[in-house]
């Protein structure tokens, strides 16, 4: 197990994609007719911060996998938040923005 943490240290590029290889096909297994989606592949990336604590992602690597990240939750979300628009989402959402200016002209 040591040779593996101590690959994965030296090759951080290696860890952060072996982290999407195993957290993209776990989070399509579904639990009581429900999955976690492309989120497990945070907790995948938790899992593998809690084996050792050299086992980092550089800067530029961490945000490479924070933007690959953002991308998958768009995939898979992007058409339910733009089908909301067309039902009551557009006055929700300009609810929330009204909400969000008030409290931003109080503070």
């Amino acid at each position: 197990m040591s040779t593996i943490i101590d690959l994965l240290i030296r090759y951080p590029l290696l860890e952060l994609f072996l982290i999407a290889a195993l957290g993209y096909p776990l989070g399509k297994i579904r639990f009581f007719g429900t999955s976690l989606g492309v989120a497990t592949v945070l907790f995948v990336g938790l899992g593998f911060g809690a084996l050792h604590p050299q086992l980092v992602l550089p800067d530029i690597v961490f945000m490479l996998g924070l933007v690959l990240f953002v991308y998958n939750i768009g995939l898979s979300s992007g058409r339910n938040f733009f089908a909301s628009f067309r039902r009551k989402g557009l006055r929700d959402n300009l609810f929330v923005a009204g909400v969000l200016a008030v409290g931003f002209i109080v503070t």
